[in-house]
């Protein structure tokens, strides 16, 4: 019986020994968005696309997309960077700044992204622009062109040229070559727009012309715009110019034809859509209107993404197609001599220059603008042509 008791006591005390042996050990946890190992070590060259894919201005931020797709694939055939593979993040702002800061507060905490393009309107790329210069994020829009918008901070691009630089070229084409002395401008009433008609009259009267009337109007919800274009009517404006999307516009120019508004109709880079053909037909004959692509363009790069971009889509590229390539392909480039290195990316792109892109050929000033050439379109049979003026 003894022998018996004193077996079961060994055996209790070795089981004791085995299980002060501590815990198991715990597994250990995935990491967590805010301790991520930044892209390169192992993982993909991660970049981000800000933009509307819904609402009212998805057709732009679509554009985006597509384009920026089409350069990734092109980047991973080929090996991607460093030989890391190129991931596009995509993310809806629904053209709505508070979306943008809401998606910028999460993009600004996930440490392996590497840049960052969008987003397409002024006031969600200004919306967005701090959070992403705080956490040193390069940030290029395709598209913002508020005077201010690169001002927020060195981390902040853009591919678009300014409303100043762009009105100053429409201005000079509306006197010198419509002479054009008293202009009627009907604008957004967002920051793009009012940049727009600040820039358009500063420019128009250094040239000596000015805004007789100056309308504004809400953004994809005015539907009537007869008050507005009766009370530019009576101030007998030479030119009407639209600071306006273009869906905006195929209304106005309709309905200032039924008030029977003769007068030249000049756009700004908005209305450089296949869409405007599209929704305003014979509405639009005549239309003219300022951008910074050009047609029949003989580089290379470009002639491949017209042939891409038409196969997926099949419609024409535009500024929305070329300059959110650019702003991606910057971005790309920088990766791939900086590493992960946000600092290097961004000093990079400061110091790029005779950058030989689809939208041109251009260095960026120490404002992080672009100096492109404007070119006058104007639309003939239904379609857009470059015109000498």
């Amino acid at each position: 019986m003894k022998k018996v008791l004193t077996c079961i006591l060994c055996m209790a005390f070795c089981l004791s020994l085995f299980a002060c042996g501590g815990p198991a050990e715990k597994p250990q946890d995935g990491p967590s968005l805010d301790t991520a190992a930044p892209s390169g070590e192992g993982g993909d060259y991660k970049f981000v696309l800000m933009a509307p894919l819904t609402g009212n201005n998805a057709q732009y931020g679509q554009s985006y997309q597509v384009a920026m797709n089409l350069l990734v694939d092109k980047y991973n055939e080929n090996g991607g960077i460093n030989g890391h593979k190129v991931v596009l993040e995509v993310y809806d702002d629904k053209a709505d700044a508070k979306e943008s800061v809401n998606i910028a507060t999460r993009v600004a905490e996930d440490p392996s992204v590497l840049a960052v393009i969008g987003s397409q309107t002024s006031s969600c790329s200004m919306a967005a622009a701090p959070i992403l210069q705080e956490k040193n994020i390069l940030m290029i829009s395709p598209q913002a062109s508020h005077v201010d918008y690169t001002g927020i901070g060195d981390c902040i691009f853009r591919t678009q040229v300014t409303t100043a630089w762009e009105n100053s070229e429409t201005a000079r084409f509306l006197v010198e070559s419509l002479g054009a002395k008293k202009v009627a401008v009907i604008y957004s009433s967002d920051d793009w727009g009012v940049s727009m008609l600040d820039t358009m009259s500063a420019s128009l009267q250094e040239l000596g012309a000015d805004v007789v009337a100056a309308e504004t109007y809400i953004a994809s919800e005015t539907k009537d715009f007869t008050p507005l274009i009766s009370k530019i009517k009576q101030a007998e404006p030479d030119v009407l110019f639209l600071a306006s999307v273009y869906a905006d516009a195929v209304q106005i120019i309709q309905q200032a034809e039924g008030l029977g508004l003769d007068v030249p109709y000049v756009g700004s880079n908005t209305l450089f859509k296949q869409e405007f053909l599209d929704v305003g037909g014979a509405s639009v004959e005549g239309v003219m209107m300022c951008n910074t692509v050009q047609l029949n363009n003989q580089n290379e790069e470009y002639m491949w993404l017209e042939e891409a971009y038409k196969e997926k889509t099949g419609s024409f590229i535009d500024s929305y197609v070329t300059q959110s390539y650019d702003a991606l392909h910057i971005a790309l480039l920088a990766a791939e001599a900086g590493g992960t290195d946000r600092d290097a990316i961004k000093n990079y792109a400061a110091n790029l220059t005779d950058f030989v892109g689809v939208s041109g050929t251009f260095s960026f000033d120490e404002s992080r603008n672009p100096a492109k050439t404007v070119y006058i379109y104007e639309i003939q049979n239904g379609e857009i042509v470059e015109i000498d003026w």
